[in-house]
């Protein structure tokens, strides 16, 4: 029995990770169209705000008698980034090396699920959750974005799959901390973009509140390790990308990969972590 179990857990891991092989490589190239897109509305609107302002004072009535010269804005007038912090880590657009890369980590992550959740069915969400953590990690190394599409698609496959392995395994109040996990986290994610809009971009709270929903159905604390490790990985980042870069604190770090980090590592280790940090002195 145990050799006939071993053969097919084998056989689960090597067909999973096949099907992240090929995943990684189909959401590569729709990650980066997604973006283009996110990219261009992103820029339109600026221009309508930028255009609206320009004409404010024209239209505004003469205060004492002073006309008041409209501001010329450019497009990077507002919070604009030197051209060292926008350089991008990887290229974008069509790029076989990083498609190919996105098949290896997709595939490599699908093989790990699989050895980590067996034949339970939690691994379908765990899943589809690590192939969105891969496409939203590249796309903001190549755009310095996540996308809202992908996080919306990312959601509308994972929590459902979430609330059908609930189900299978009576698991409800699972998803009632996945629940408050993704609210805390969106909450404190919003209020760090609301206090300090050039430090995050909204982006970043949507994955956030995503990463808290996802990680936080196997525990509270599960999340609270995947946030811990993000924002390490996140500061070790960032003192390589500035020690890197000329512009110094100017450098615009993205974040995305950084929180991807964690909730991979949480959801892979996040048990033993946290009984260690949480029950070593119980």
């Amino acid at each position: 029995m145990s050799g006939t179990f071993r053969w097919v857990q084998t056989l689960l891991v090597a067909g999973t990770a096949v099907a992240g092989l090929a995943i990684g490589a189909a959401l590569d190239p729709v990650g980066q169209r997604l973006a283009d897109r996110s990219r261009a509305e992103d820029e339109a609107r600026r221009a309508e705000r930028q255009a609206a302002r320009a004409e404010e004072p024209r239209s505004a009535t003469p205060v004492d008698g002073l006309v008041h010269e409209p501001v010329a804005t450019t497009a990077g007038a507002a919070g604009a980034l030197p051209p060292e912090a926008m350089r991008h880590l990887l290229p974008a657009g069509r790029s076989t090396v990083r498609t190919l890369d996105s098949a290896l980590l997709t595939g490599i992550l699908f093989g790990a699920a699989a050895i980590h959740f067996g034949q339970d069915v939690e691994l379908a969400p765990f899943c589809a959750f690590f192939a969105t953590l891969v496409t939203v990690s590249i796309t903001d190394l190549t755009h310095r974005l996540v996308p809202r599409r992908l996080i919306y698609a990312g959601v509308g496959v994972t929590v459902p799959l979430l609330v059908v392995a609930a189900a299978v395994d009576h698991r409800w109040p699972s998803l009632a901390g996945a629940a408050v996990a993704g609210a805390v986290a969106f909450a404190v994610f919003f209020a760090v973009w609301w206090f300090v809009p050039r430090g995050m971009g909204f982006g970043d709270v949507r994955l956030a509140g995503f990463i808290g929903v996802t990680v936080g159905y196997l525990s509270i604390l599960h999340a609270y390790v995947a946030f811990l490790v993000g924002f390490i990985v996140g500061l070790l980042f960032g003192l390589v990308m500035m020690a890197a870069s000329s512009t110094g604190r100017r450098t615009r770090i993205p974040f995305a990969p950084s929180l991807a980090a964690g909730a991979v590592f949480a959801v892979l280790w996040g048990g033993p972590v946290a009984h260690s940090l949480f029950h070593a002195g119980s």
